[in-house]
């Protein structure tokens, strides 16, 4: 695709334009419409585009450092390797966005949707994903540590090979996601539903699945250390090689 070019100039125009729209509640300024841009490598860091439209822009490793990209249009956006250092992406659209390889450490994306985005080897570190939508995403690979995803709906969601660590993912739905060869610790996964999820090969530390779902979930050569199962609903009476059951 070919994306229209901008500088420097430019994009700070449209950024001062905007947050007169925001301020002024739509009277003053002007809405920023950066729908298919080029803005690779480009300078955003504090930023305000809440509620912008970047639907197809590309701002593969753009700073995005404290941006406020709340309830944006971000949809097939191309961010792989962005910095999303501390932004605020609450409400944000990124259905079909790709983020491979981005920095994702402190960042908030509550209630956004990621429906079948490419998260591939992201770093999630203390990031927000309380309600987000990654249906169908594909998270192969990422390392989340010390985040909340509660409530999310990881459907059909591809976390094979991922490390998840000291994180909460209470109330996650995890129906059909892959969850193979994936390193599981410290973390809080009470409630959550992983109705025929794949968890085969992975490793699971230290974490909590009370009263999780486990019907149909395929755990060959899953290996447990110190996990609590404990009320927890499986296909069988008692599911093979799960310590702690």
């Amino acid at each position: 695709m070919l994306r229209r070019k901008i500088n420097k100039g430019e994009l700070a125009e449209v950024v001062q334009e905007h947050l007169k729209w925001l301020k002024s509640g739509g009277k003053l300024g002007k809405k920023a419409n950066l729908s298919d841009c080029d803005l690779a490598r480009q300078n955003l860091q504090q930023a305000n585009l809440e509620r912008a439209n970047l639907e197809g822009a590309r701002l593969s490793q753009a700073n995005l450092r404290t941006t406020n990209l709340k309830a944006a249009n971000l949809k097939k956006a191309v961010l792989e390797e962005a910095n999303f250092h501390w932004a605020i992406v609450q409400g944000a659209d990124l259905k079909d966005a790709c983020l491979n390889g981005a920095n994702l450490h402190h960042a908030s994306f509550a209630n956004a949707d990621l429906s079948r985005a490419q998260l591939e080897n992201t770093f999630s570190h203390y990031t927000f994903f309380n309600d987000a939508i990654f249906e169908s995403a594909n998270l192969k690979g990422a390392s989340i540590r010390f985040s909340e995803l509660n409530f999310a709906n990881l459907h059909g969601a591809n976390l094979s090979f991922a490390v998840i660590a000291a994180s909460k993912m209470i109330g996650a739905n995890l129906s059909f996601a892959d969850l193979s060869n994936s390193k599981i610790t410290m973390s809080d996964l009470e409630n959550a539903i992983l109705l025929k999820s794949r968890l085969n090969h992975s490793q699971i530390i230290k974490t909590s699945f009370k009263k999780t779902d486990f019907t149909g979930a395929d755990f060959n050569g899953a290996k447990s250390e110190s996990a609590d199962f404990s009320e927890a609903v499986f296909s069988h009476e008692r599911s093979p090689g799960l310590e702690g059951y």
